[in-house]
């Protein structure tokens, strides 16, 4: 049996699309407690209080599923984020009952990222996400990129991390869509304002581009910090449904981000048929061809790409289609 143990939904980010795609698969027990929150109310894309509250409930739901004889030799523990206060635990009643499991996770972004956000946090993290990776028996992460990061920062049998991309299926997605709209000449920047995303860059280039409108898109509830030019609009409290209005009257989608492991909102603009925009750097050339690209500081290059229609072929947009049974057959 696989035992996965999700993210909460929260309807600003990518969660529910991951669960209704993890539901809908007969392969796996989930392990989602009630739970009434369903938006961001601290934070941009995290309220970190509450998520902490979520897991416990997980830990707990697990903890019981030991209790009752639910887990059994050569069972797989999934935890959709390697970042969980309890996965020590899970070995622990394990281990203990001479019960022998393993252990997977999907590690999105951490310490091995010099530009993620965890940065801020003490040295301690250091050791625990280490020890997060040694209780592991295979990680996932979403791109070669990450898995070299990963890999290196610490220390890590190169077989035992596999790059997959994110919990995804085309056909799933197109399901929360809303209809493609007429395209309209203005510009989707998806990032949340903080330095790892590149803020100063955006505001640089779409000084430079007075004549193209920018519609800074934010799921969180805080206020824009930064002065704009008369051709940025900040918009935020976005739930994905205003999210994907957006990209679906879009001609352009453009990203400046410093850490980024797997493009998700990427994902999105390409099958919304936007013209996106990418640094040569992260994960984005292994997600997108050449004419996609600029040099960093490169504002010609940015201005053409900026200017035309290119869009990406299938091949792409395919590449990380159903990745979530991708990642079953690697535990089967």
């Amino acid at each position: 049996m696989i035992h996965f143990i999700p993210l909460e939904n929260i309807e600003e980010r990518y969660t529910v699309l991951m669960n209704t795609i993890v539901n809908k698969s007969k392969a796996v027990k989930v392990y989602y407690p009630e739970w009434q929150s369903t938006q961001i109310n601290k934070g941009q894309f995290l309220d970190i209080e509450r998520t902490i509250e979520f897991k416990a409930k997980q830990v707990e739901m697990i903890s019981q599923a030991f209790q009752g004889g639910m887990v059994s030799d050569g069972d797989w523990f999934f935890v959709a984020d390697i970042f969980f206060p309890a996965l020590d635990s899970i070995k622990y009643m394990a281990e203990l009952q001479d019960i022998n499991i393993k252990v997977a996770a999907f590690n999105h972004a951490g310490r091995a990222d010099q530009a993620d956000f965890v940065q801020k946090l003490g040295t301690w993290s250091d050791t625990i996400e280490k020890g997060y990776h040694e209780l592991c028996d295979l990680i996932f992460v979403g791109s070669e990129y990450h898995k070299k990061k990963v890999v290196e920062y610490f220390g890590l049998d190169t077989k035992k991390v596999v790059a997959t991309g994110c919990i995804w299926n085309n056909d799933e997605a197109f399901k929360y869509f809303p209809k493609l709209k007429a395209k309209k000449d203005f510009v989707v920047f998806p990032h949340r304002l903080s330095p790892e995303k590149g803020v100063d860059d955006f505001l640089e280039i779409a000084k430079a581009m007075p004549e193209k409108e920018f519609v800074i898109t934010s799921s969180g509830n805080k206020d824009c910090e930064y002065e704009l030019p008369d051709n940025v609009k900040y918009v935020n409290n976005l739930k994905k449904s205003d999210y994907y209005a957006y990209l679906s009257s879009a001609k352009y989608y453009l990203s400046t981000a410093y850490q980024e492991t797997f493009g998700y909102t990427l994902r999105e603009a390409l099958l919304y048929g936007c013209r996106v925009v990418a640094p040569n750097d992260l994960c984005y050339p292994e997600m997108l061809p050449k004419k996609c690209l600029y040099e960093r500081g490169d504002i010609d290059t940015i201005k053409k790409h900026l200017s035309d229609s290119y869009k990406v072929t299938d091949r792409y947009k395919n590449k990380y289609n159903n990745t979530f049974q991708e990642m079953i057959n690697k535990l089967k």
